[in-house]
């Protein structure tokens, strides 16, 4: 399963970046209920963080590593472990003075969802419009 949406951000593609690869920052625009980075030092690819996410209700802890990290223009990371694999890869470009952000996530619902996979689709693509829309009104009420 793959989906791709995009969103124009009114701020500089800097910030926009700066922001979303801020782990502190994942809760406010994510199901990320909590998010702890299990080694030290900067983030950058390799680095790995402990989620407890809750997705349609359920919690569940997932371990990402992060697998592309060029500032300001790509950010990606993928699951390690968890319930489901999946990928998720942010491009940033300036866009008529802010930023154009495109979410690609791809991954497969595990056996037990198999049968679910249009239904997860559709509620997928839901939450990932919903998470451009939060993002954008964070970044953008933030500055004003």
């Amino acid at each position: 399963m793959r989906l791709e949406k995009s969103i124009v951000i009114q701020r500089p593609v800097e910030t926009v970046f700066a922001f979303i690869t801020e782990m502190q920052n994942v809760p406010r625009w994510t199901p990320a209920c909590e998010i702890r980075q299990t080694g030290e030092g900067p983030i950058g690819i390799g680095s790995r963080f402990v989620q407890l996410v809750d997705v349609l209700g359920q919690k569940f802890e997932i371990t990402t590593e992060i697998t592309a990290y060029d500032p300001p223009e790509v950010f990606a990371l993928k699951t390690i472990s968890g319930p489901f694999p999946l990928e998720n890869i942010f491009t940033l470009a300036p866009d008529e003075g802010g930023t154009l952000v495109t979410a690609v996530g791809e991954g497969e619902p595990g056996s037990v969802l198999k049968l679910a996979k249009p239904l997860m689709a559709a509620m997928v693509k839901n939450q990932v419009e919903s998470q451009l829309r939060q993002l954008k009104r964070l970044l953008e009420e933030e500055e004003s």
